[in-house]
């Protein structure tokens, strides 16, 4: 008899697990899955989002993400006479540069937790906005960090060998080594992404995940870091004034993983409020709707269902979001 754990059946990828966070409003906030997003918001910010998927299971997928960053800013110097009677400060005129590069530096700390599993991950970020005409700009971002990924034996239904009705004692290769190596392991997480984007338009790529730093070093347990690569294409239709509607098409895959595609619906009433909907291809579908509370404040809310089998046992999902500005 094969070994069977819940968490397996239900996520499928066996001993990967869910290794990028899942959301649903990445139009609110694109640096979530590439830190090159950061240069799309000059103002500085922190933003909390919180999901819950597929409710219903017991251990279902958790997620809480805080991101934060801010645009470096060059202080104007100010020169001063001291032979002067009266003393005033004096701004010199500075030459105009035809190509300015914005720089912005921002992080996250990122909680997921997904049956058994449960990682968290702390990074820091760097952005280069570039300016290449009037109409378009391409960023670069890069993302450094360390992730802590834990494993709970207490929260996985292992099937005895011998008789289904008794608890596991052993005995499955494959399990025994992967508790063998360790219920813990502390890894490097990196990132890096390009975006190219202007007001009405945007197009972005990006890779997670070590690979790279990961890849110099032995693995000493069942944690394997996967590289995860993701694309976002997007365009702004102005309808009517104060009335825009933005499509967003995005793809992810994890190495040796299916790809992911998700399309996204999104209106924007006179730049305060906004509502959507969301449809992630033979996986889900759902609603989502915003405000700004004020010129700092942003909230938002998602909800989504399951479209396959899995809609016979789970309640559904949700999602907060919460962005203040400084």
């Amino acid at each position: 008899m094969r070994l069977i754990t819940v968490v397996f059946t239900i996520f499928s990828l066996s001993l990967l697990g869910q290794q990028m966070p899942q959301f649903r409003q990445i139009p609110m906030n694109y640096s979530v899955y590439n830190p090159s997003g950061m240069a799309m918001n000059k103002q500085s910010n922190i933003s909390l989002i919180a999901r819950w998927q597929m409710l219903g299971f017991g251990n279902e997928p958790r997620t809480i993400a805080c991101i934060g960053q801010t645009m470096i800013k060059k202080k104007v110097k100010t020169i001063f006479n001291p032979g002067s009677r009266i003393q005033r400060e004096y701004e010199p005129l500075q030459k105009k540069k035809n190509i300015v590069v914005q720089h912005f530096v921002g992080g996250q700390v990122i909680s997921d937790n997904y049956g058994a599993f449960k990682y968290l991950d702390v990074s820091g970020s760097y952005a280069a906005n570039i300016p290449i005409n009037k109409t378009w700009k391409l960023s670069a971002g890069l993302r450094m960090g360390l992730r802590n990924n834990v494993f709970s034996p207490s929260q996985a239904s292992v099937l005895n060998l011998n008789d289904p009705q008794l608890p596991y004692g052993g005995g499955d290769a494959t399990y025994d080594a992967y508790l063998a190596n360790g219920l813990r392991a502390l890894s490097l997480s990196s990132g890096f992404g390009l975006t190219l984007f202007s007001k009405k338009a945007i197009f972005s790529g990006a890779i997670h995940h070590g690979g790279i730093p990961n890849g110099l070093v032995q693995q000493t347990s069942f944690f394997d870091q996967q590289y995860h690569w993701n694309a976002l294409i997007g365009y702004t239709f102005k309808i009517a004034n104060g009335l825009d509607l933005q499509p967003i098409l995005v793809a992810k895959q994890m190495n040796h993983g299916p790809v992911s595609l998700e399309a996204t619906l999104m209106t924007t009433i006179n730049y305060i409020f906004w509502a959507g909907i969301n449809y992630h291809y033979n996986a889900s579908a759902g609603l989502m709707a915003g405000m700004e509370v004020s010129d700092n404040l942003k909230i938002g809310y998602a909800f989504d269902f399951s479209t396959n089998r899995i809609n016979r046992f789970s309640n559904g999902g949700h999602e907060i979001y919460l962005s203040y500005g400084f």
